[in-house]
């Protein structure tokens, strides 16, 4: 298979790079590529940015030669890495239609060949589960509820909880036409993606009492993820999803990222832009007809979904371009517009302007782009693929503060969070439950001098290690609070203790408070016990042998 192929419809005034086949008439083309900048074309992958960056940029000819090539070789990378892989369903013909008599009529003709179809009014409909090929539809008709089983509906003038699942089609919505021709070409092949991968071992609510995080599934608009409290699980429904992505722009670990343009890719195709400026613009926005001027090396860069991006992938963009980011989408998630928020503000104390600016239709475009300014000593280079969301945005952001103290940052956002840990060094007894509580190892402890520490850039302001820690009045989580100084990227000192020696043979064991605290609660319970009361102040090895010499005699 030939890796790229450039379709020349518009019979181009300059050459393109060799490894690039030109195709002057696709009928005569039988071969299968893997990038392509026309449909006409049989490709892996369409790549409309290619001839909008032809048309609009004012980029020189060398210049344009090398970024077209720049630009097949970046879907090339997202061909790579992505891994929403399609799939199928079997669906069969039961049809469910949902109206008023006159809305019924219009639209059984159109069905009833293909169908076997069952009828109720919208009143009817108390409640959907299931999804696309297995709907159960709960309807109260006649004081009773029944339960009727159907592979799909047309329901007009739908309730907003119809939408939860897919399989359910308003031609109020839709479109009369589109919504016909949907549930037809869903019999016995529905294709979806699987969207979003899932890191369980830093989930915020994975395993977790109390109500820790599950803002994937609030934000999600479908039932594509579902918390199932009971179990303190998450449960994905990759046929109900509608591969938007905003439940990884909320995502506070980056135990969620999209398979469409998962952050290595985010990270690898931006490293072939050094330098340049840098437009995003989501799979979904339509380059094909817009016109407008790009300035001299902006690069238009195609991202999966329009609700993903977070601040570590934006710091990743806009340390390696070196100048402002222009983000072009119709639409901005919360998750999104609350990382853009944490991102500007730190752009604004460290550079005196946002990083990343954004765009929501033509002319707002325009403007962005012939007002984008490069920002001196911006750019920045780290290996990212190893690291997980919160450490790449701790060393980027480590790289802007530098050695200034750039003062608080009051998060007032409703999905990016993060926080402080404070210890009462008095109380804590270095139980290390905090520790085992936190699982982006913002917490972590050290053998080698017996300490607490602690990296605020890290921490996820969950809470759970205020939850867990069995000591009263020692350890408190601040919201929504962070510092922009140097302390905030790095581990620091929460607690530290010296090691008890073991009363026996004289080895440290463990930390002294913990000892000490022990054997004032266990002391009373043993009743003058001396034998019982020393082994408080052992180690374990010579705790057994004290315990073993009260049973049998000195040994």
């Amino acid at each position: 298979m030939t890796e790229f192929a450039y379709y020349n419809s518009e019979k181009l005034d300059f050459p393109l790079h060799e490894s690039i086949k030109i195709v002057d008439d696709p009928k005569k083309v039988n071969e299968t590529f893997m990038i392509s900048n026309s449909k006409e074309l049989k490709a892996k992958m369409y790549a409309p940015e290619i001839d909008f960056y032809i048309k609009n940029s004012k980029d020189p000819l060398p210049k344009k030669i090398q970024t077209v090539l720049t630009l097949y070789e970046i879907r090339g990378i997202m061909f790579d890495y992505a891994t929403d892989f399609e799939m199928e369903k079997d669906i069969g013909k039961t049809l469910l239609i949902v109206g008023t008599k006159d809305q019924i009529e219009s639209i059984e003709p159109l069905v009833k060949d293909d169908f076997e179809l069952f009828f109720a009014e919208s009143d009817a409909v108390k409640k959907i589960e299931g999804t696309i090929g297995e709907l159960k539809v709960h309807l109260f008709r006649n004081g009773k509820t029944t339960v009727l089983s159907v592979d799909q509906m047309i329901w007009f003038d739908a309730k907003d909880f119809a939408f939860l699942q897919n399989g359910v089609y308003d031609p109020k919505k839709d479109g009369f036409e589109e919504a016909v021709k949907r549930v037809k070409s869903n019999i016995e092949h529905f294709t979806y993606k699987s969207a979003v991968s899932y890191n369980p071992d830093i989930c915020q609510y994975k395993g977790r009492e109390g109500d820790i995080c599950g803002d994937c599934a609030d934000i999600c608009p479908t039932n594509a993820i579902i918390k199932i409290d009971e179990k303190k699980e998450l449960s994905f429904s990759d046929v109900d999803c509608e591969t938007c992505g905003g439940c990884v722009s909320v995502c506070p670990s980056g135990a969620l990222d999209l398979k469409a343009s998962p952050r290595g890719y985010i990270y690898e195709a931006s490293t072939l832009l050094k330098g340049k400026i840098i437009l995003v613009v989501p799979r979904v926005m339509r380059l094909d007809d817009l016109e407008v001027s790009l300035p001299e090396d902006v690069v238009p860069f195609v991202v999966g979904g329009r609700k993903f991006l977070h601040e570590a992938h934006f710091l990743t963009l806009f340390q390696h371009s070196g100048h402002q980011v222009v983000f072009y989408s119709d639409f901005f998630s919360k998750g999104t517009l609350s990382s853009l928020d944490m991102v500007n503000e730190l752009g604004k104390r460290g550079y005196s302007c946002d990083m990343v600016l954004t765009a929501k239709d033509k002319s707002e475009l325009q403007d962005r782009l012939d007002s984008i300014k490069k920002v001196e000593n911006s750019r920045y280079s780290i290996d990212e693929l190893s690291l997980k969301k919160r450490e790449i945005f701790a060393a980027r952001a480590s790289y802007i503060v530098g050695d200034r103290d750039l003062g608080v940052y009051e998060n007032k956002n409703e999905y990016v969070h993060y926080g402080k840990v404070v210890i009462n060094e008095k109380n804590c007894t270095l139980c290390l439950s905090c520790v085992g509580a936190c699982n982006v190892a913002a917490l972590t402890a050290h053998p080698e001098d017996n300490s607490l520490r602690f990296n605020a850039s890290i921490c996820t302001d969950c809470g759970y290690c205020e939850i867990v820690c069995p000591e009263k009045d020692c350890l408190e989580v601040v919201r929504d609070r962070f510092e922009f100084k140097p302390e905030s990227f790095r581990q620091v000192v929460l607690a530290k203790d010296e090691l008890f020696k073991c009363v026996e043979c004289g080895r440290e064991f463990a930390p002294r408070k913990a000892v000490l605290k022990i054997a004032e609660q266990l002391t009373p319970v043993f009743n003058g016990d001396e034998l019982k009361i020393r082994t408080l102040y052992c180690c374990e090895t010579c705790k057994a042998r004290l315990m073993l010499k009260a049973q049998i005699g000195d040994i």
